[in-house]
C-alpha cells in the first residue's frame, strides 16, 4: 500500500515557545497567539516588550506584563549606579517593564465607579468596592491582572477615539492573569478566598460585556450559546462562596457580603411571575426535581421584579442594577445550566424572563443591549406555541422605566 505522505505546511519560525513545544503551528498573534489566548495558556509573547501604537502622533506604548508575577529569587538585573549597602543583603528581584498605560488603567480603577454600585456608609471613601478589591489585588498577580484588564475594557467604551488600543490591552492582560491563576492551581483558603471570589466574578462581568458585543455585530440568534456559557462561568463563583462562605465574611470585605445578602432577603415575594410558575409546575414534561429548579430559578428573578416595585420603601434603589448582575446566574444550579443546554421550553422561558432585569438595567456599560438581545434569540429558539408566554416580558420590558 502506498503510504500516503504527511501535508507539507510553512513552519513558523517566529512563533511563540507554547506552541513550538506542542509543535503546532503558531499564528503569531499579538498580544498572545491564538492557540495560547484558546488553551488559556500562558503565551511568551506576552513577556515580549512589544510596542504599540498608543494614543498621540507617533508615541508607543508596551503591553508587557505589570504587577504581573513575583520573582523574589531571580539575579538582580544590570544597574548603572552602584546599590546601598543595605539591598547588597538580599536579592533583589527583576523589575517588570511598566508604561503609563499600565499606570493609567489602575487609576482608573481606582478611582471610576466601574460597577455603579454606591454604598450607604459613611466613610465612603475608604468603603469603596475599587479600594477594598485593588487591596485584594497587590497580593495576588493574576487578580491584578484581571483588574487591569477590566479597567481597559471600561475605557475602551468611554473612550470610542483609542478603543483599540485599550481592548489590545484587556486582552493581553486578562490572558495573562488565566495563565498565572491556571498554572498555579490555587486551591481556596483563608488568605486568598476574598481574591478568587472577585478574580471569578470580574471575569464573568468580562466576558457578559464581550459576548454582548460579538452578538451586536453578528447574528442575534447566535447569542443564545455564548450566553450561556457565560452563565456557566458563575457556577465557579457559586463554588467559591459554597466552599469559604464563612471565611470570606470574617475578611474585610465581608460587611458587604453581609449588607448584600441582607438586601436579597428583605423582599416581599411578589406575583409578576405567578403565570408562568402555575404552567412549570403542572408540566407534564419536566420531571419534579426539573419542576423545582425552574421554579426557585423563577423565584429568584421575582425577587428583582419585586424590589423594583417596593424601591420606595425596600433597601437603597441604586444597588438594585449590581445586584442584577449577580444575584440570579450565581444562585441558579447546575441543572437549570443542563435545561438550558438542552433547550427544554420551560427552562428558556425562566431565561427569557431574566432578561427583563438585565433590559432594566442596560444603561449600566457591563449590561448594554444584554436583555434585548437575549430576548430576541430565545424567541428564535422556541417554537411558535411558546410564543404566547413571552407576550408579558416584552410588554413588561417597555414599560417599566430603567432603574436608577
Amino acid at each position: 500500500m502506498e503510504r500516503i505522505g504527511r501535508r507539507s505546511h510553512r513552519k513558523s519560525r517566529a512563533g511563540c515557545s507554547e506552541c513550538k513545544a506542542r509543535h503546532i503551528k503558531c499564528d503569531e498573534g499579538r498580544p498572545a497567539c491564538g492557540n495560547c489566548t484558546i488553551s488559556s495558556r500562558y503565551c511568551s509573547f506576552l513577556a515580549s516588550h512589544s510596542r504599540l501604537p498608543a494614543a498621540g502622533e507617533g508615541s508607543t506604548s508596551s503591553l508587557s506584563p505589570v504587577f504581573l508575577s513575583r520573582q523574589p529569587d531571580a539575579s538582580p538585573s544590570p544597574q548603572r549606579y552602584s546599590p546601598t549597602s543595605s539591598s547588597q543583603e538580599f536579592p533583589l528581584p527583576n523589575i517588570e517593564v511598566v508604561n503609563l498605560t499600565h499606570m493609567e488603567l489602575f487609576h482608573h480603577f481606582m478611582h471610576s465607579n466601574l460597577f455603579n454600585l454606591p454604598f450607604p456608609y459613611d466613610d465612603s471613601e475608604k468603603w469603596t468596592a475599587s479600594v477594598l478589591i485593588i487591596e485584594s489585588a497587590l497580593s495576588y498577580p493574576f487578580l491584578m491582572n484581571e483588574v487591569l484588564a477590566f479597567s481597559a475594557l471600561h475605557l475602551s467604551h468611554i473612550q470610542p477615539s483609542n478603543a483599540c488600543l485599550y481592548r489590545h490591552y484587556a486582552i493581553g492582560l486578562q490572558t495573562h492573569a488565566l495563565g498565572i491563576f491556571n498554572g498555579e492551581m490555587i486551591k481556596v483558603n483563608r488568605e486568598n478566598c476574598m481574591a478568587i471570589l472577585i478574580f471569578t466574578w470580574l471575569l464573568t462581568l468580562h466576558t457578559l460585556v464581550e459576548t454582548v458585543e460579538s452578538a451586536e455585530s453578528a447574528d442575534t440568534r447566535s447569542l443564545l450559546d455564548p450566553f450561556v456559557h457565560c452563565m456557566q462561568l458563575h457556577l465557579g463563583v457559586r463554588a467559591v462562596k459554597e466552599e469559604a462562605w464563612h471565611m470570606m465574611l470574617e475578611s474585610n470585605m465581608g460587611f458587604m457580603l453581609e449588607a448584600v445578602t441582607g438586601l436579597l432577603e428583605c423582599v416581599d415575594p411578589g406575583s409578576h411571575t405567578a403565570d408562568l410558575k402555575d404552567y412549570i409546575q403542572n408540566s407534564r414534561t419536566l420531571n419534579n426535581d426539573e419542576k423545582l429548579t425552574c421554579i426557585g430559578a423563577l423565584d429568584n428573578i421575582q425577587w428583582f421584579l419585586s424590589l423594583v416595585d417596593g424601591t420606595g420603601k425596600q433597601g437603597p434603589p441604586l444597588a438594585t442594577p449590581f445586584l442584577s448582575l449577580i444575584s440570579w446566574p450565581a444562585r441558579i444550579n447546575a441543572e437549570f445550566h443542563r435545561l438550558i443546554s438542552e433547550r427544554t421550553p420551560e427552562a428558556l422561558l425562566v431565561l427569557a424572563y431574566y432578561a427583563i432585569p438585565l433590559h432594566l438595567c442596560r444603561n449600566i456599560w457591563i449590561v448594554g443591549n444584554a436583555g434585548q438581545l437575549l430576548f430576541q434569540s430565545i424567541r428564535l429558539h422556541l417554537p411558535g406555541e411558546w410564543h404566547r408566554w413571552l407576550e408579558w416580558p416584552e410588554e413588561i420590558m417597555e414599560r417599566i422605566p430603567v432603574s436608577a
